[in-house]
């Protein structure tokens, strides 16, 4: 059978003491595809002349490798013309031929309506090529209307930067000034590239002086999300440091490693616990569900030593228990906020439900009961006939159906769903010992399927061999990572779920363990009161 080796453990180890003696909690990580967040970096860097010359090529690699066929990237004409006007500001040589393979597509693209007026916007005013300083005013209606229907029911960051825009520098002082003052602590606005990018190019198009400290700490926080993927250079798209400390706790432990090793983690995790009881995903991005839980999660296996993890539990289940719906449901995205139309806030998540019930199961906190005794109905009534468990925030029916089995079996009493959902889990394995869904087999689905399979390890015994050799052959023989990912990350404030490499190793490095799973459930035992079943 598979085992961890010294190597694995220690090159994490390495890392995530390199992350703690830094004293910055920002944990960068590659995150492809990058082609449009990497052609903000050249646009920006450009307009304000703070990019170094030697990361120019860096950038432009990766936009060049995700080209599509056809000439386009993504065939999305609003990413192509933005990723068009900064591969002609490098004046990089090799990126002529993709330049002219791109502008053939965009002469030929039918679809002119699909050009968003946010990108019309920021490449008028960081290029000077657009149509609003042309046809500004014959625009400026359309534009308007454009603006407001794209970023309805409040006046977020985005929103002003498109109407700034819009307006001649010095114009619009009022919502210049707004803007000016929702930059946050970190030198970005609402956490994330793209709304920096469109703020800084605002506020620059409004007058602001190129040498205003503004524009250097919002580039700042962009350069810090920059990370080398070999020779290459990847924007990131926000930070997402909390989940992984908080995975990193969890993976190191049930690996073995000692709380020492950890002690910087749990540490970062109790200073960005949210004044609300939660945690974001990173810093400057909103509270969510998910990694609320996964740090109670890694808390909880850590222990009570510095007792302010306790009291950091304690407030969690308070705050769990207070978000908690009317039916036992959890939504990933318990506050109201602008994009909550996308289906990513409000309505009742069942992965977000089902990792809140487990890591309250293992947080030893008796006022969590009632929440846990509603959520866990929730969770039972959720499930398919076949034993699964409908695909949800995750967006894989696999990974749902592993945490609804994990939190039913850490609550107790549903013995017979949890044994279903394994059977259904067994059905799913290729011939070749991996699990994946419709993109194929994937070292994070293996590594899920694993951990669901492990509640019944004697019971599954082949089955788990199997998939550990299939997941230890997909390890990268020189880095001793698991490079392969899949939409393993919910973050607010981006539009697509995130592939994270780090997430992927973390979870192999967790699957691959074969005690992981009892030493979880010998820690859960000690400090869960037993729920009324």
């Amino acid at each position: 059978m598979a085992s961890l080796t010294p190597n694995s453990l220690e090159q994490l180890r390495a890392r995530l003491t390199q992350r703690a003696e830094s004293s910055i909690p920002v944990w960068p990580v590659a995150v492809r595809p990058s082609a449009e967040r990497n052609a903000l970096a050249l646009l920006l860097g450009t307009l304000l002349n703070k990019l170094p010359s030697d990361d120019v090529a860096p950038l432009v690699r990766p936009i060049l490798n995700e080209q599509d066929e056809n000439g386009s990237w993504n065939n999305d004409l609003s990413r192509t013309l933005e990723i068009v006007q900064a591969l002609s500001q490098s004046q990089r040589p090799e990126a002529r031929p993709h330049l002219n393979k791109a502008v053939t597509w965009l002469e030929e693209h039918p679809k002119r309506k699909q050009l968003r007026a946010e990108t019309l916007l920021l490449l008028g005013h960081t290029t000077g090529l657009g149509a609003p300083i042309r046809f500004k005013q014959l625009l400026k209606p359309a534009l308007r209307v454009a603006i407001d229907w794209s970023f309805r029911k409040a006046m977020t960051s985005r929103k002003l930067a498109a109407h700034l825009l819009m307006n001649d520098a010095g114009g619009d002082k009022a919502r210049m000034s707004e803007l000016i003052g929702r930059q946050l602590s970190d030198g970005s606005w609402d956490g994330n590239v793209r709304t920096t990018a469109l703020a800084m190019a605002a506020l620059r198009q409004a007058g602001l002086p190129a040498t205003d400290t503004l524009f250097e700490r919002g580039f700042r926080f962009m350069r810090v999300l920059q990370q080398w993927d070999g020779k290459d250079l990847i924007q990131a798209p926000c930070d997402i440091s909390n989940m992984l400390h908080a995975l990193t706790v969890r993976s190191l432990l049930l690996a073995g490693a000692e709380n020492n090793d950890v002690a910087p983690s749990a540490m970062l995790l109790l200073h960005q616990q949210d004044q609300s009881g939660g945690w974001a995903i990173g810093s400057s991005q909103s509270v969510d569900m998910m990694t609320t839980a996964s740090a109670l999660d890694a808390l909880s296996l850590f222990g009570d030593n510095p007792l302010e993890t306790r009291w950091a539990r304690r407030r969690a289940a308070i705050y769990l228990a207070a978000v908690q719906h009317a039916d036992g449901s959890f939504a990933m995205q318990p506050k109201g906020n602008w994009f909550g139309f996308r289906g990513l806030r409000g309505d009742s998540s069942l992965d977000a439900t089902s990792a809140a019930l487990f890591a309250l199961c293992e947080c030893g906190e008796p006022s969590a009961i009632a929440a846990m005794n509603k959520a866990a109905a929730f969770v039972k009534r959720a499930q398919n006939s076949n034993g699964s468990f409908p695909a949800s925030t995750m967006k894989s029916q696999l990974v749902s159906t592993v945490l609804a089995a994990e939190a039913m079996d850490a609550f107790g009493g549903a013995r017979a769903q949890v044994e279903r959902s394994l059977e259904w889990i067994v059905t799913q394995q290729h011939v070749l010992g991996g699990f994946g869904d419709e993109l194929g087999l994937t070292s994070w689905h293996t590594a899920m399927a694993i951990r669901g399979l492990s509640l019944r390890p004697a019971k599954h015994a082949e089955q788990l061999a199997t998939a550990r050799t299939h997941l230890t052959m997909r390890q990268d023989d020189e880095t001793k990572w698991w490079q392969d990912s899949a939409l393993n990350v919910f973050a607010t404030g981006v539009q697509e779920r995130l592939s994270v490499t780090e997430i992927t190793t973390l979870a192999a490095l967790e699957a691959l363990n074969v005690s992981s799973r009892m030493r979880a459930m010998r820690t859960r035992k000690q400090r869960t009161p037993t729920p009324k079943g």
